[in-house]
């Protein structure tokens, strides 16, 4: 298993710690999976103390010997159960303020902590999270780039595979086999409420245009009320689009591409209305640059939609658009 450097880990919990120093909060708690693995590179149940001054300390409750190999932190100790951590950390001294990921945080479990924590404040650190882990290192990006290199293989993949008469949930298993097979974990993680997201979908013909709940444009009918998006019995068809959304997660990082495929050609219509994407993609791929709000492609690409007449399908379909 490739784990975190320790200098990667280092790094970022500074980061962390200056802007609690510049907010004046004296320390954090880190609970949530994601944030503990980035800021400890592990997800075991555990309890991340950052203070704005001094080393941090991770609190595991299970599995300690897990955590202690996988995490380079130097501070690791087991716990056995939650309220331990009260006591140790009141050790560090009266905390007035203590941050907390108050976007992802269950409310149970907010109301756990203010009982053992009485003397203090929570604060909303999510912003300062997020910030911390918006800027990527020269490491994650090369974890990004073995990311998009599966992703690319999976495409390639998928012209092999596409064939008529096979179903859509049949195709997306061949995809997933061959990501899992180089290293794709298998879970795409949404920091958001009810937001479960599966990391793959075939869609043939109609099956992309059916919408869901999520916060998304296209994803699929499912096979369950339990579970409506993605993939579906439906068979794949001749001269119509095949849409294949993919993320790929490797150690953690998430490349997430979508291709347009036909068995037979397209109707004139559909086929201009891909030339355009591709104008848009071109078109981004030049002024996409460092500095350059995200607001101002959405709306330079809105505006080439609109030139050609297709706002009416541009990221969704009306009701539904991004």
């Amino acid at each position: 298993m490739e784990r975190t450097p320790k200098e990667e880990i280092e790094k970022r919990i500074e980061h962390l710690q200056s802007t609690l120093r510049k907010e004046k909060i004296e320390s954090c708690l880190i609970l949530q999976n994601v944030d503990l693995f980035y800021f400890s590179g592990t997800i075991q149940r555990s309890y991340l103390f950052i203070p704005a001054e001094g080393e941090s300390l991770l609190m595991v409750q299970k599995d300690f010997d897990r955590a202690r190999e996988e995490s380079p932190l130097k501070n690791i100790i087991p716990i056995e159960r939650p309220k331990a951590i009260s006591s140790i950390i009141k050790r560090q001294g009266r905390l007035k303020h203590i941050g907390l990921e108050c976007d992802v945080l269950p409310m149970n479990q907010f109301r756990q902590l203010e009982k053992m924590f009485p003397q203090s404040d929570f604060v909303d650190i999510s912003k300062a999270i997020k910030q911390v882990r918006m800027i990527k290192s020269f490491y994650e990006i090369g974890q990004l780039r073995k990311s998009a290199k599966i992703l690319d293989e999976v495409f390639e993949f998928a012209k092999e595979t596409l064939r008529p008469g096979m179903t859509e949930i049949e195709a997306e298993s061949h995809l997933i086999h061959l990501g899992r097979c180089r290293g794709h974990q298998g879970l795409t993680r949404m920091r958001a409420w009810n937001q479960d997201m599966i990391n793959a979908c075939v869609l043939s013909g109609n099956s992309g245009s059916v919408l869901t709940h999520l916060d998304v444009s296209v994803i699929g009918p499912g096979i369950s009320p339990a579970f409506p998006q993605g993939s579906s019995f439906n068979l794949i068809g001749r001269n119509v689009p095949i849409q294949i959304d993919f993320s790929i997660a490797y150690n953690g990082y998430i490349t997430d591409g979508a291709r347009t495929y036909v068995i037979g050609t397209l109707p004139k219509k559909l086929k201009e209305a891909y030339k355009v994407t591709l104008e848009i993609r071109d078109e981004m791929e030049k002024i996409a640059k460092p500095g350059v709000p995200c607001s101002h492609l959405y709306h330079h690409s809105s505006q080439m939609v609109k030139k050609r007449g297709l706002e009416d399908y541009f990221i969704g379909t009306k009701k539904n658009q991004a």
